[in-house]
């Protein structure tokens, strides 16, 4: 008879429900506290937004009228454009970590269910 043979080297010890709900629960307090950050980050944005693009309309505003510093209104238009650049990846780089963290936990979850599932059986 033919035992299976082992790859060489230690094996990874199977993950314990335990570990499983122990792993998942630090998950959910740093998903609750990120989802807290982002929402606040949001509004923060959204203020942030506002306000360049009241910022914005005086540098339109200034560039209609006869005679205007088109130089001006360039330059201003650009800082304001990246400004909104950086707000943007900023925000964007904290949802990403958000969702990111959501799918960890959705992962875990299906693995806690399909082990205590296996483990009654």
């Amino acid at each position: 008879a033919h035992e299976p043979v082992n790859p060489p080297g230690p094996q990874p010890a199977p993950e314990s429900l335990e570990d499983l709900a122990r792993q998942h629960d630090r998950l959910i307090g740093v998903i609750l506290a990120e989802e807290e950050e982002l929402i606040s980050a949001h509004r923060q944005h959204i203020d942030m937004m506002v306000n360049l693009v009241k910022e914005e309309m005086v540098f339109l505003n200034n560039v209609d009228q006869p005679g205007s510093d088109v130089d001006h209104y360039v330059e201003g238009l650009d800082r304001i454009l990246r400004q909104k650049d950086d707000y943007i990846v900023g925000i964007r780089q904290r949802l990403d970590n958000f969702k990111d963290h959501l799918r960890q936990e959705e992962l875990l979850s299906k693995k806690f269910t399909s082990l205590s599932s296996s483990s009654s059986a």
